[in-house]
């Protein structure tokens, strides 16, 4: 992925290494200083704030996904579609669907389960919206295994936009305002965050 810290990070995990957070800056003291004991210059920069979810917001998504609930292996398979139209390259780094069809796409049972798989994730973020530490740690557990599939980091970027183009049929325009968008968009950035964090250590 072109970071030293992911490289190591990722040798780190193959064997079987303890890099959870708590475990970050001794790992990345060790890591990140060459063998006269200074900084490396590629050295990850600070992190950014962590994005934040206000209350209301927090209800607005809880209420929004129980509409997206009602057929939710469909709007995950049109958000994988959506993704796949708009940035071909995602789909070329997911074997299974490189070089198929939009309509291939459509009718592909491996697309819906792991569309499936995808909103059961954010199923279980919004299990866990209102316990900020349990949804960091599990945010950060995917982050983690999206190192081991080779996943770019910039693609967690992706995911966000396509998710909201994707449900906002299925809540119904009626019930669509710009405060359910800014929502959600709030929550995939939190998602992003943590998850890039993770893989880029």
């Amino acid at each position: 992925m072109g970071c030293i810290n992911a490289k190591r990070r990722k040798e780190a995990l193959r064997k079987g290494l303890d890099v959870t957070p708590t475990k970050r800056k001794t790992y990345l003291k060790n890591t990140n200083e060459s063998s006269n004991g200074s900084p490396l210059q590629n050295a990850r920069p600070p992190a950014e704030p962590l994005p934040t979810i206000t209350d209301k917001q927090k209800e607005l998504i809880i209420q929004s996904w129980g509409k997206v609930q009602q057929d939710i292996s469909k709007v995950g398979v049109v958000m994988f579609m959506r993704l796949f139209e708009t940035h071909p390259d995602v789909q070329d780094v997911f074997m299974p669907y490189k070089g198929l069809s939009q309509e291939d796409l459509r009718h592909s049972t491996t697309l819906r389960d792991h569309a499936l798989r995808v909103m059961g994730t954010v199923e279980k973020c919004l299990a866990r919206i209102n316990e900020p530490k349990k949804l960091q740690e599990l945010l950060h557990d995917l982050g983690a295994r999206h190192v081991m599939y080779s996943a770019k980091v910039d693609y967690m970027d992706l995911i966000g936009p396509q998710f909201i183009w994707a449900i906002q049929p299925a809540v119904g325009y009626e019930l669509w305002t710009e405060e359910t968008e800014e929502a959600w968009s709030d929550l995939f950035k939190f998602i992003a965050h943590v998850m890039k964090a993770a893989m880029t250590f």
